[in-house]
């Protein structure tokens, strides 16, 4: 095996950092010029490790610190994402010698990921469930045929579409929705933490803010990001004070079809007599460690609120 190291990301030249980031990470430039956004920099004093072999960076270990509550108790946990290695050497063990390091920064992890790297998490003694499912809820069939793709950037910014509500940003409902946020958790004894601190992280200075759509609906909240890939207009929901179903997917009809939306997703935890998955839509790998098994026990049975706007699944 060649000489390798494993450094925090602090430690290695800013330029190597951003090149390979720009090599590896198909990511469009406002999160390659704001990594340290992505990986929540400086919150609990976590952060990204990468492999070096023979001076240059090969490898990669994402994450995303956050709190969780665990049985009624705030916790520290950090998400694994961003996980990788240049092809010229996997299956060399790289990978595996990454991830031992990583799981040393946080006693508490949990990811969200493909089968490939769940081979690697489960030889480790991750447990894993598929609790959760990203669904596709189509408006405009055809128009997902290339030859009949038009995109249209532009956003209608009228105030209300059926029962949906667009309301603007501000302290006002950013405060409203920080207090219906803890008001679910304290109902809860465990889930994912997202307080003041949190929402100015993942929705004030996200760097694509611009793109980032609020909607009121009787007493839920509920927050969209428009995004566009390979000339598809993509409504993501990526917040729901309450949980995602059919019924919320259905009342962004005719805010789709004002704005060419192609086809709008979320994650759901909704239960199905009959649960028949479509091809583009997937059961979620959530994966999850902790020493004390209890915890692990308690992430497995109790964790049930989680969202595109969690790890880096916005960015799928």
């Amino acid at each position: 095996m060649d000489k390798f190291h494993i450094k925090k990301i602090s430690e290695v030249d800013k330029e190597k950092l951003s090149q390979f980031y720009k090599n590896s990470f198909n990511y469009e430039k406002p999160i390659l010029d704001n990594y340290n956004w992505r990986y929540r920099s400086g919150f609990n004093g976590f952060e990204p490790l990468v492999l070096e072999v023979n001076h240059q960076i090969c490898g990669h270990a994402g994450l995303i610190p956050v709190n969780l509550k665990v049985n009624n108790k705030v916790e520290k946990a950090i998400w694994f994402t961003d996980f990788y290695i240049n092809s010229e050497y996997r299956s060399k063990g790289y990978g595996t010698k990454l991830t031992k390091e990583w799981m040393k920064i946080c006693p508490i992890q949990i990811t969200l990921c493909n089968d490939q790297s769940l081979k690697i998490f489960k030889k480790l003694d991750w447990s894993v469930n598929n609790n959760f499912t990203r669904r596709i809820k189509f408006y405009t069939y055809f128009k997902i045929i290339p030859i009949f793709r038009k995109l249209d950037k532009n956003v209608c910014t009228q105030k209300e579409f059926g029962k949906l509500k667009l309301v603007e940003l501000d302290n006002k409902i950013i405060t409203k929705i920080i207090e219906t946020s803890e008001k679910n958790l304290s109902d809860k004894s465990t889930g994912l933490v997202r307080d003041e601190n949190w929402f100015k992280w993942r929705i004030i200075d996200c760097p694509y803010k611009k793109n980032i759509f609020f909607f009121s609906y009787e007493n839920n909240f509920i927050i969209t990001n428009i995004k566009i890939k390979n000339n598809l207009k993509i409504l993501n929901i990526i917040y729901s004070s309450n949980p995602i179903d059919v019924d919320i997917a259905n009342l962004f009809l005719n805010f789709a079809k004002r704005n060419h939306i192609n086809y709008l997703s979320y994650i759901s935890v909704e239960k199905k007599l009959f649960d028949i998955f479509l091809p583009w839509e997937k059961k979620l790998n959530f994966a999850f460690y902790s020493k004390e098994k209890s915890t692990s026990g308690l992430l497995d049975e109790k964790l049930d609120n989680i969202q595109l706007i969690d790890s880096d699944i916005d960015y799928i």
